[in-house]
């Protein structure tokens, strides 16, 4: 009964309160801990966590450069050109001019430029464009110079982001191979261990009766086939396990007879145990197919035949 001790004795319960309050207890006290995330995934989000880091550094400068913030050059050269005391006048009344102001406003071009900070731009860049001897072209090469800042900190900041994209590509390919290998390794396993169960109890009854039902180890022998079949590249590694789905043993019953007799119980029991022996010696190269991708790359390679030409001396000549 829920909530009876061991004993058989119930607890006494003053009030409905308390009967809440122990089974939130008992409850707060049952809920299980949370499970351990896998090792995997803290690497693949420190690899990620670290590329944007990386991506968001690169960037930062550019885009500020770009933006024209209150820390840029732009803006300092404007700050100590029109705050001049000799341009003051003249930067009132061109914000004048272009109606950022009105005429008999009485205001402190330092609050101004604080306080209204796009108009203060506008008018200190009117107002320097001015002065110069071509004001039109003293526009456009601000534009210019502006411009040509943005691309060069860009591409100093080039190689950081770079860096943090191929940071970001090499975990996830890194993170992907990793959970291939994981996954065709469970499903191998699977299959090797359903094949060998039937394999067994089919050469078990085989050694008691020549008739022993072999349905079961056809299923489990097709099976892991299919299984095998579907191993990635590197082509070495795809063809190691088409060779070992085609070596695999016990593609058919074992003989039911011995020429004109039936074979007796010695016979079977040889014959059984070569099988064992040869299923055991064919599954012993199955656990190479979860190697990295690296050594069967290295593999293919090597086993890559040579060019008509390249051995032998008449051949270099």
């Amino acid at each position: 009964m829920r909530g009876v001790p061991c004993d058989g004795t119930r607890p006494l319960t003053r009030s409905g309160r308390n009967s809440r309050s122990t089974q939130s207890t008992q409850s707060t006290r049952s809920v299980p801990s949370p499970d351990r995330r896998p090792r995997a995934r803290y690497a693949r989000h420190t690899v990620t966590g670290a590329a944007l880091l990386l991506l968001a550094a690169g960037a930062a400068p550019a885009f500020a450069a770009a933006a024209g913030g209150a820390d840029s050059p732009e803006r300092d050269a404007q700050l100590v050109y029109c705050l001049d005391p000799v341009h003051r006048t003249d930067l009132l009344t061109a914000a004048v001019r272009l109606g950022l102001l009105k005429a008999d406003a009485e205001v402190s071009p330092e609050r101004w430029a604080k306080d209204h900070d796009k108009d203060f731009g506008r008018a200190c860049a009117a107002l320097m464009a001015a002065g110069s001897d071509s004001p039109a072209t003293a526009a456009r090469e601000d534009k210019g110079a502006g411009e040509d800042g943005w691309v060069v900190t860009l591409l100093k900041q080039l190689p950081l982001l770079l860096a943090g994209a191929l940071l970001t590509l090499g975990g996830q390919s890194y993170e992907r191979g990793q959970s291939e290998r994981r996954s065709l390794r469970q499903e191998l396993g699977t299959a090797e261990s359903a094949y060998r169960a039937a394999v067994r109890e089919y050469l078990a009854d085989y050694r008691q009766d020549e008739r022993a039902d072999h349905t079961a180890v056809r299923a489990a022998r097709d099976a892991l086939a299919v299984t095998l079949s579907r191993v990635p590249d590197p082509p070495a590694r795809r063809a190691a396990a088409e060779r070992l789905a085609d070596g695999l043993p016990l593609a058919e019953p074992l003989p039911r007879t011995a020429g004109l007799y039936l074979p007796d119980s010695q016979t079977r029991a040889r014959t059984a145990t070569g099988e064992q022996e040869s299923v055991d010696r064919c599954l012993r190269s199955l656990p190479a197919l979860n190697r990295t991708s690296l050594y069967w790359s290295w593999r293919t390679v090597r086993n890559r035949p040579a060019l008509p030409g390249t051995t032998g001396t008449g051949g270099a000549r």
